[in-house]
């Protein structure tokens, strides 16, 4: 009965990635009559897909998923969506699958690159259709971590990866419907908003919907990526700042100050953290760029404030190219990449909440040491974590270690160096996908061996649903129909 749910969910996510498809459409039928056939056709197979899942499913629609359906549900929303998004980038015949995969999947996980050069053509219906998923890749991710996960229980959060936004964010929502209405609505409200706000800096229309939907998304990905540094203009960058913050911070939060209570925000750990450290990066970065004769010290604080938020967003944009800055500030870059947002927000990363979790777990032993009888409890927000979310933090952290360790050894085999393949599997794993090389120059992704899309297809599925959700779909005991999940 559980698959038949899971089923159902998944025929709604095609039937929303149908939706998302027909601009494309549009855009290939008065432009591109070459491109028609391939939108057409996906989403001919969307809809059939969708229409058949909610016809046989009907009985299902108010049943709760257990833990393993979420897993399920989790994987195969991400896996579906990444392989029907691919179909028209195979179908244009300028794409292999493996590329077509990867091309899909950045968009989809708001990674952000593309394996197609900069000026390079591009037709304009896939290319809005890049566009348009990455943004649909952005509210996919909040509903799943904000909606889907809660309705599993404690039980569930702590299994998968032990997000304990749930204590900070207070993460009750109202009903699934509802709740997905509303964050949609903040979401697409948030775009407009900002949209606006470009088309008064006198931005090109067509240009200030993609900025608008880069940033809230936190996906970044602009076709031209030097259009920020020959635009040179420092309020642009301070609106795009700010919207990447916005993206970047726990959805649920703003959804509490629509309800008046604004306490919530100001009274959250994790987003006092997350400003404090995006505060401490942009003054080292600002302090060594000035140091190393870069740029003036103006200067200096202003590149330096704005990349670092983009890259600790996830966004990935680009003012300058960082790639030649100094090693210490490079590295504080890669720092940022791997801590990445808020939980319940558009971004990769390890998240905020575990880090913030590790460290006063560390700094309580070190107390423990100096005063054995101490008595102390790990907080958030004001509220005791959960000894088993706490447990799960550290097991978060191993095994990112060990699936960063093993995703680097493969991507080297790709013929990249050390430094880069590291780089690589972090921005990847984060969803960050800089403009840019953090450890060293920029690397392009065009000519890469189908083995090497492969590779970071995987790693950025992995990097959005979850190391232990994707962990565990390895186990043979996950796939045994057992009592207890």
């Amino acid at each position: 009965m559980e698959e038949k749910l899971v089923l159902r969910m998944t025929g709604l996510v095609s039937l929303g990635m149908v939706a998302a498809m027909l601009p494309s459409l549009a855009c290939a039928l008065n432009q591109e009559p070459e491109m028609v056939l391939p939108f057409l056709g996906t989403i001919l197979i969307g809809f059939g897909f969708g229409a058949y899942a909610l016809r046989t499913t009907v009985s299902q629609r108010k049943m709760r998923l257990s833990i393993r359906g979420g897993a399920v549900f989790l994987g195969l929303s991400w896996l579906y969506t990444s392989l029907l998004g691919a179909v028209p980038y195979i179908a244009s015949g300028d794409f292999s699958v493996p590329k077509a995969l990867f091309e899909s999947a950045s968009a989809l996980t708001t990674t952000g690159v593309s394996s197609v050069l900069e000026g390079a053509p591009y037709p304009s219906s896939l290319l809005l259709w890049h566009d348009v998923s990455q943004w649909l890749g952005g509210i996919g991710a909040i509903v799943i971590f904000a909606v889907i996960m809660p309705q599993l229980g404690s039980s569930a959060a702590n299994l998968f990866s032990a997000e304990v936004q749930g204590n900070s964010a207070e993460r009750t929502m109202p009903h699934i419907r509802a709740a997905v209405r509303v964050l949609f609505f903040l979401y697409l409200g948030l775009t407009l908003l900002m949209t606006v706000v470009l088309l008064i800096l006198k931005q090109p229309l067509e240009m200030a919907v993609k900025l608008a939907a880069t940033s809230i998304s936190t996906s970044g990905y602009l076709h031209y990526r030097t259009y920020l540094t020959e635009c040179n203009d420092p309020l642009l960058e301070l609106v795009l700042v700010l919207f990447m913050i916005i993206g970047s911070c726990n959805f649920i939060l703003y959804y509490r100050i629509l309800q008046k209570r604004v306490d919530v925000f100001w009274k959250d750990t994790e987003r006092r953290w997350y400003f404090g450290i995006i505060a401490g990066l942009t003054l080292l970065v600002t302090y060594n760029l000035w140091r190393s004769h870069f740029y003036d010290f103006f200067q200096s604080f202003r590149y330096a404030f704005f990349q670092v938020v983009s890259i600790m967003s996830t966004a990935g944009l680009a003012t300058q190219d960082f790639s030649h800055w100094p090693a210490f500030s490079r590295l504080l870059l890669f720092y940022a990449a791997i801590i990445g947002g808020c939980s319940a927000s558009t971004s990769g990363g390890v998240k905020v909440s575990r880090v913030v979790v590790l460290l006063k777990v560390c700094w309580q032993e070190i107390k423990r040491t100096l005063h054995p009888r101490m008595v102390s409890v790990i907080t958030m927000s004001g509220r005791p974590v959960p000894a088993q979310a706490i447990i799960g933090v550290g097991r978060y952290f191993f095994l990112y270690f060990i699936v960063f360790i093993a995703l680097s050894m493969l991507y080297s085999l790709t013929g990249s160096d050390m430094l880069e393949s590291m780089a690589t599997v972090v921005v990847f794993l984060s969803n960050v996908g800089s403009a840019y090389g953090i450890m060293g120059e920029g690397t392009t992704f065009e000519a890469l061996s189908s083995f090497g899309y492969l590779i970071l297809y995987v790693t950025m599925i992995m990097g959005r649903i979850e190391l232990f959700a994707f962990v565990m779909f390895l186990h043979p005991d996950f796939w045994a129909k057992k009592r207890g999940w």
